[in-house]
């Protein structure tokens, strides 16, 4: 066999096992992270102090503490402007920080993506609630959240203790999310 060829082929077999691996720690964060009834998971509580003594910078570079929008109901967002299911959701959470804002929500977007593609995108759109950005380390602050595969989009919904009540891997759209946010506000 050509040895060229043993080598993509070998490297391809393995691109697909780590992809699955990838997809079953996805499942399994699915499975035991993603629960819209505000029950005690294990880990819930370290999360939440993880997050709420995180530092980002926004998309201008000035530092952003996450603890600035404790006492309000914090919709966290974790995407990318490669990320089509991020993109597709993000106009939704437009509309949301729109119509809830006033009643204390407040969509956070935790980019990981380079500044200038993050402020291009969000005026795009017409992003209308802060965004932070950081590289792929950031990862390791979504996996404290039950994001064990690494996928985007990823969502984490904290009520106005800081507590952290709903997780999901993948889009929410209005109709999934505003009853959660309804029951917090």
């Amino acid at each position: 066999m050509n040895p060229v060829f043993r080598r993509r082929a070998l490297l391809g077999v393995t691109a697909i096992a780590a992809a699955g691996a990838g997809m079953a720690g996805g499942l399994f964060a699915l499975r035991h992270w993603r629960d819209g009834t505000g029950r005690d998971v294990p880990g819930m509580a370290e999360a939440a102090t993880t997050f709420f003594a995180t530092t980002l910078p926004d998309p201008a570079g000035t530092p952003q503490a996450f603890s600035q929008w404790k006492g309000q109901v914090i919709v966290a967002n974790f995407w990318a402007t490669w990320c089509v299911p991020c993109r597709e959701e993000m106009p939704h959470f437009v509309k949301m920080q729109d119509q809830y804002g006033k009643r204390g929500l407040t969509f956070v977007g935790i980019a990981i993506d380079k500044p200038e593609r993050v402020s291009r995108f969000a005026a795009e759109i017409g992003v209308n609630y802060p965004l932070l950005v950081g590289d792929m380390s950031v990862f390791e602050l979504a996996r404290k959240a039950g994001n064990l595969g690494d996928l985007l989009p990823y969502t984490v919904v904290f009520d106005r203790t800081g507590k952290i009540v709903a997780r999901r891997t993948g889009i929410y759209t209005e109709a999934t999310l505003a009853p959660i946010i309804e029951k917090l506000l």
